[in-house]
């Protein structure tokens, strides 16, 4: 076999991924990208107090990789991002990884790929791996006058250590996910806490628990207890995420759970009617926390559901109120861009940000036609509403390593997937999305501007596996590249 170049742009759990599966089956020509000082993508860059998964450990892992020294069901940011980087030592891969490198630009000669760097040299590949994620561009509400602000302000993903919040007026905008790890965990600190909410998200108690020396002692004498309890919660998931894109209504039942754990909070009517969703279960991404509504009984933490009309000097006013605050922290999620702010130039000079200007589309979630040699990891429709999203990682790690393996033995061509296979994949897609909750009526960040989901995978994580797992002779074509 002939060496391949492959540039593998993300070194978060898709990037890592990619990187030991190529590593496992001989390939050595590859090279990870990624801005970051260390591996960990979305670990790496979420330090907010309270940052963890909402996955357990069992699951948010590799397959090939299972560990016995998670400290948590949960475990917290740091340790998952001290656990991609020891993937990395244990396979010793390290000399593959370029660090504090950020790849802004990828263009296809019709030969080979040129990644332009940051610090305006290049780089030539085979290959292109895209694995920046789908949440790593920070998104911000359009609040006018929002630099007019003078006080420190920062996004949960670009926590800035350096601001003391200690008993200040700090704001909070934005509820999702990364809002009800941090609320609760910066209650205590600081002196006024005001959280501006659109939209309640359905909020569940977070069955958490610290996992002891006693547990991780059987699990390294006995192996089997670990696969036994791993895949436990992966079937569990597995049967759970039907409800999602097959029978939403099932999950109505949701809502009388939420409501009657709302009623035991002690919280005042206002703000219990205020924390109660307006949508159905599940359109919206569902959350965990066991402290996250009791943040809301505390004295110095209040609700604010109007809607923020402007930002001044000292603080955010809404309608009917003007909030002085010391510190605004904005967890309103990420623009939901497939590819980051990377730009990608295919066949005649096609811009794929162009292409997509009518939805973001991957064969799979991986492929696109006019860009040969260029696959995606964590791409259109591979999100999951419920399950592991490793499982879909290592899934879509072995279609690209089967791919580069066929390259490896076809020196002079390149493999482009064809419309043919990507419009069918759509019509799947389509009469799947029709049932499923995604597409229920309510306004979140998996819809584009036409209204269309192109976040989620509608259907069982075994039946993407089985589709994804070897590239069809059927869905590529292999390109003759000019000598």
């Amino acid at each position: 076999m002939t060496d391949v170049r492959i540039a593998i742009i993300g070194a978060g759990f898709g990037g890592v991924c990619v990187a030991l599966k190529l590593a496992a089956a001989g390939h050595r020509s590859f090279t990870v990208f990624d801005s970051h000082a260390d591996v960990g993508g979305t670990w790496w860059a979420n330090t907010y107090p309270g940052a963890a998964c909402d996955a357990p450990s069992h699951v948010y892992s590799y397959s090939f990789a299972q560990t016995t020294d998670w400290s948590r069901r949960f475990a917290p940011g740091p340790e998952i991002q001290r656990y991609l980087r020891r993937c990395v030592d244990e396979a010793g891969i390290g000399d593959h990884l370029r660090l504090g490198v950020t790849v802004e630009k990828v263009r296809w000669t019709g030969v080979e790929w040129i990644l332009a760097l940051a610090d305006d040299t290049e780089v030539a590949a085979d290959v292109v791996v895209g694995a920046t994620g789908q949440l790593n561009v920070p998104g911000y509400p359009p609040i006018p006058g929002l630099d007019d602000f003078e006080g420190p302000s920062m996004h949960t993903a670009r926590w800035r250590a350096d601001v003391d919040l200690a008993g200040r007026r700090v704001a909070v905008v934005g509820t999702g996910a990364s809002a009800v790890q941090v609320i609760p965990a910066i209650a205590d600190t600081v002196g006024e806490l005001v959280v501006f909410q659109r939209s309640a998200p359905y909020v569940f108690d977070k069955p958490d628990t610290a996992y002891g020396d006693r547990l991780h002692r059987a699990y390294r004498a006995v192996p089997a207890l670990r696969s036994v309890a791993r895949a436990g919660i992966w079937w569990t998931f597995e049967a759970f995420g039907v409800f999602f894109w097959k029978w939403p209504r099932l999950m109505r039942p949701l809502e009388r759970v939420h409501a009657r754990a709302l009623a035991r909070r002690g919280l005042d009517d206002a703000t219990r009617t205020g924390l109660t969703p307006d949508h159905r279960p599940g359109c919206k991404r569902i959350l965990i926390s066991s402290e996250y509504h009791d943040t809301f009984a505390r004295e110095n933490v209040s609700l604010v559901t109007e809607a923020i009309t402007g930002c001044a000097a000292d603080g955010l006013s809404t309608v009917n109120t003007h909030h002085d605050v010391e510190v605004i922290i904005y967890a309103t999620g990420f623009q939901g861009a497939h590819l980051g702010t990377l730009t990608v130039t295919g066949v005649d000079g096609t811009d794929l940000a162009q292409s997509w200007d009518d939805g973001a589309r991957a064969h799979l979630g991986i492929a696109v036609p006019g860009f040969p040699n260029l696959f995606l990891v964590y791409g259109p429709n591979t999100n999951l509403g419920t399950g592991s999203i490793t499982f879909m990682l290592e899934a879509q790690a072995d279609h690209i390593v089967a791919a580069v393996t066929r390259l490896a033995r076809t020196p002079g061509t390149a493999m482009e997937v064809t419309t043919t296979a990507l419009d069918r994949w759509r019509a799947e897609l389509g009469a799947r999305q029709a049932t499923s909750v995604w597409q229920s009526g309510c306004s979140s960040w998996y819809l584009d501007a036409h209204g269309r989901d192109t976040h989620n995978w509608p259907g069982f994580m075994t039946r993407y596996a089985s589709m994804v797992r070897t590239p069809r002779d059927a869905d590529y074509r292999m390109v003759s590249l000019p000598i």
